[in-house]
């Protein structure tokens, strides 16, 4: 089951089940597996790649992340998995409200060679649009959080991780940092602090509420 958190000085603290890490991925992959159970535990057997591999791989990927950003919730950190946004089935992956600002997580779950020059990233030589949406989805996000707070202004960062890759990184993207699983925590906590506890308290308790992602 879900995991409530109480407590008026938690940042952690909501009125209603928050969702688990890589959530969504994991109810698309069992639903594949639901309708074609055959097929499925011989893929599995072959190790054949598949949709229903390929969600069970992003679910593993988002919940190995979400462990990793467990325990900042001690340090006064909010962090909130799986988060829908809009009724098209659009989601974030991890949002991470804290000191040093707000930060939209998108992780990526991939044995492969991941090359990354400025925008252009490569996954096993093909291009990827993943700085392009890491953006999109920055802006929603911030969109959405200044509408409920009524804050004047905020930055919203994105991030792409990469859980298990091989990642060579010969310019960072602008506006996108690119982190390997294992330095997105010290990454994190290196941030200069711009937000004050009232402030991250304000944004945590907007980020809790259905209506503000709706």
């Amino acid at each position: 089951m879900p995991k409530q958190h109480n407590g008026a000085d938690d940042p952690n603290a909501a009125g209603y089940s928050v969702r688990r890490p890589g959530e969504s991925a994991r109810e698309k992959q069992n639903a594949l597996a639901k309708a074609a159970p055959i097929k499925t535990f011989f893929t599995r057997l072959f190790g054949m790649h598949t949709d229903e591999r390929a969600w069970g791989r992003g679910a593993e990927g988002e919940e190995r992340v979400g462990r990793l950003l467990e325990p900042l919730r001690a340090q006064g950190w909010f962090i909130q998995h799986d988060v829908r946004i809009g009724q098209n089935g659009a989601n974030v992956d991890h949002l991470v409200i804290g000191p040093p600002g707000v930060y939209v997580i998108n992780t990526k779950f991939l044995r492969q060679n991941v090359w990354v020059a400025g925008n252009v990233i490569k996954v096993g030589g093909s291009n990827k649009d993943y700085v392009r949406k890491g953006e999109a989805e920055a802006k929603r996000v911030r969109e959405k959080l200044l509408a409920a707070t009524r804050l004047r202004s905020l930055w919203v960062q994105s991030l792409l991780v990469f859980v298990d890759a091989e990642l060579v990184v010969r310019e960072p993207p602008r506006n996108v940092p690119v982190l390997g699983d294992h330095e997105l925590v010290t990454a994190l906590l290196a941030q200069e602090v711009t937000l004050g506890r009232d402030e991250v308290m304000a944004l945590a308790r907007a980020a809790q509420q259905m209506a503000t992602w709706g």
